[in-house]
């Protein structure tokens, strides 16, 4: 009975199942309600993340669910994947820190560079930005003074200096 029983435990241990509620970011550790196999449901199921790495996974929703030693009324969501946004071109050795729903993405590529690719075609810092290289782009404008297309007054042909942009 004893093996039979331990069998039991062993194979009750993993379940995967679709989560079917709003994640709830009440307690300290999220926690999300799952539908499993043969219509068991499960509520209240705390979901553990890689360190420094946060996200809020929604209804429909993958789910793994890990049982304490096969004990169903102890389960634990060990890793979440949403089958609905997932990017399909990546190659192979790639990552890519993506957005579902929205497409936005950071995508470290096979030849070592770096792509950020955000849905709305804006990336935003609320610090100051530095580049040990060259910025390439089609217009520089700080505070209001396009590089392409400001005035130059007091300036004439030959060595003169310009005075600082002006605003057009």
């Amino acid at each position: 009975m004893t093996v039979l029983r331990t069998a039991r435990r062993v194979m009750m241990a993993l379940g995967i199942g679709r989560q079917t509620a709003n994640t709830n970011e009440t307690p300290n550790t999220p926690t999300v309600q799952a539908a499993l196999a043969a219509g068991e449901v499960k509520a209240d199921l705390p979901i553990m993340q890689e360190y420094g790495l946060a996200s809020r996974p929604v209804p429909g929703s993958d789910l793994i669910v890990a049982f304490i030693g096969g004990d169903r009324t102890r389960g634990v969501v060990i890793a979440t994947g949403d089958q609905r946004g997932r990017p399909k071109d990546l190659q192979p050795g790639e990552v890519c820190l993506f957005h579902p729903s929205t497409g936005s993405r950071i995508w470290l590529k096979a030849d070592g560079s770096i792509a950020l690719n955000p849905a709305n075609n804006k990336v935003t810092t609320p610090g100051d930005f530095t580049a040990g290289g060259t910025i390439t782009g089609n217009e520089v404008e700080a505070q209001g003074i396009r590089l392409s297309s400001h005035p130059h007054n007091g300036v004439t042909a030959g060595g003169d200096r310009s005075g600082p942009p002006v605003a057009s």
